[in-house]
């Protein structure tokens, strides 16, 4: 049984997301919030992110940004509270839960939360499209009894990573990083072209992946997080679950089987 009053902390390449877990329940953590940091980071950023929580037993963290991000945490959290973070990596086997890569370590530690933490909660095969400055989305089969399998995955730039490519690497492609609303079909406006091609092309990365899945089962469930997961499920036309806090239950679900 773990303890409550865990922090439990995500940190991407653009902003940090964060939950205390408050009970012995892997999903019962309190909301979900976030902040994106600076390019010049310091300490007092995660203080005054922090400073207003009780002392944490443990702080448990998945990072994929730049390791200057995660040593200004460990800064803080030591200064805060006297004690270490501990960041989680991707094992390959845990508690039945099967790595596809050949490094394991390799895989990045929110993909391994994200279908930790779903798995948690969906028992028959699934996918899980994270949707942040990459999307990524990972497969994951539970044909087998006791032994949920990643079957690998698949990395896209993101959103604005894309639109950043074309504005940065074509002279006369302008681009607009906001993001306006947009459509699936074609456009007679360059900004227009650009943003219904990003969208267009992450929408049928996820349904075509999806479908492949279904082909094989049946009862496969699409999971969907991450910043710009709310704005790709209004395009989606298959079904899905949308969590946005999934690395963070993943978190948790770690936390509870010590598998850290």
């Amino acid at each position: 049984m773990k303890n409550a009053n865990i922090l439990l902390v995500d940190v991407g390449n653009s902003s940090v997301k964060w939950s205390v877990s408050v009970s012995s329940n892997t999903n019962d953590l309190s909301q979900m919030q976030q902040q994106y940091y600076p390019e010049n980071i310091a300490n007092s950023f995660f203080t005054k992110c922090w400073d207003k929580l009780e002392k944490p037993a443990k702080v448990l963290v998945s990072c994929v940004a730049d390791k200057k991000v995660l040593y200004t945490l460990n800064n803080t959290v030591e200064q805060l509270w006297g004690i270490e973070a501990q960041e989680i990596t991707a094992l390959n086997e845990v508690s039945g839960f099967v790595n596809a890569y050949l490094e394991p370590s390799d895989l990045g530690s929110d993909r391994w939360c994200a279908m930790i933490g779903a798995n948690e909660i969906i028992k028959s095969d699934f996918i899980v499209a994270d949707c942040g400055s990459a999307i990524t989305i990972d497969v994951v089969s539970n044909h087998e009894k006791n032994v949920s399998r990643h079957l690998g995955g698949y990395i896209l730039p993101g959103l604005e990573m894309m639109k950043h490519s074309l504005g940065t690497q074509t002279a006369d492609v302008t681009v607009d990083l906001e993001h306006t609303k947009t459509t699936l079909s074609p456009s007679n406006t360059t900004i227009g072209c650009v943003n219904s091609a990003v969208y267009l092309s992450a929408v049928t990365l996820i349904e075509t992946v999806f479908e492949q899945q279904l082909k094989q089962s049946d009862g496969v469930q699409c999971l969907l997080t991450g910043s710009d997961a709310v704005l790709l499920s209004e395009f989606l036309t298959i079904d899905y679950i949308l969590l946005p806090d999934l690395v963070l239950r993943g978190l948790s679900v770690i936390d509870t089987n010590r598998i850290e």
